[in-house]
């Protein structure tokens, strides 16, 4: 009987000593992961900020007008230039 125990813990030392690596391991490689998308969601965040600066730009009118002026060689509209279509009343209302 002694025998077999001693045999058990002659074979268990390595095995917890392997699963000891292979818990090693893992714990490296999801660390690993975790660094790559916390990377990652710092590159996102960043990259939201720059979308959310490049739209306060555009939010002023004086801005819009500006481009549209000289960018786009936009005029303002005269008012005789401007037609208003309004569509005939329905027994269903407006559309």
């Amino acid at each position: 009987m002694s025998r077999l125990w001693f045999s058990l813990m002659l074979i268990s030392v390595p095995l917890l000593i392997f699963l000891q690596v292979l818990q090693g391991y893992r714990y490296t490689i999801t660390l690993e992961k975790m660094d790559s998308l916390e990377a990652m969601q710092l590159e996102k965040l960043e990259k939201n900020r720059r979308i959310l600066a490049g739209i306060a730009v555009y939010d002023a009118p004086a801005r819009i007008y500006r481009v549209a002026r000289d960018l786009l060689g936009l005029e303002e509209a005269k008012p005789e230039r401007v037609l208003q279509v309004i569509p005939p009343e329905t027994e269903q209302g407006n559309r």
